[in-house]
């Protein structure tokens, strides 16, 4: 098992629902006809942003990414990142069965003074098989 994200409280996040695995087939005629071939939903993505943070906790975010070997290691995420929301949307994030993140990409930092940056991370949730 890997190391879980690190509980840092974000500034900011977004999130998209994942989609069910399905198959549109189109007939020459133009009619479709869609195949579903699962009932859980995979391709989550949940972006986070930190704004004015410290050295300090950019150095924690970049060694969670390295740790991950550069996010093909999953992990879990903790309810830090989704503190202030209700608890019925954060079921819908948080909490899809067998749902474990990766990165989408190496961490966006952001030099914005001495010693304070930005961060953009972005995470995409798959079934963990």
């Amino acid at each position: 098992m890997s190391t879980p994200f690190p509980e840092i409280k974000p500034t900011g996040r977004s999130f998209k629902l994942g989609t069910y695995p399905t198959k549109v087939y189109r007939a020459l005629s133009g009619a479709t006809v869609k195949r579903s071939f699962g009932n859980r939903a995979t391709g989550f993505e949940l972006q986070l942003d930190y704004q004015n943070v410290g050295d300090s906790v950019i150095a924690a975010l970049l060694a969670h990414y390295t740790t991950t070997s550069g996010g093909f290691a999953r992990f879990t995420v903790p309810d830090v990142l989704f503190s202030g929301m209700d608890s019925t949307v954060r079921s819908y994030i948080q909490a899809p069965v067998g749902i474990r993140w990766e990165y989408a990409d190496a961490p966006a930092v952001q030099s914005v003074f001495k010693g304070i940056s930005n961060v953009r991370i972005t995470l995409l949730g798959e079934l963990d098989g």
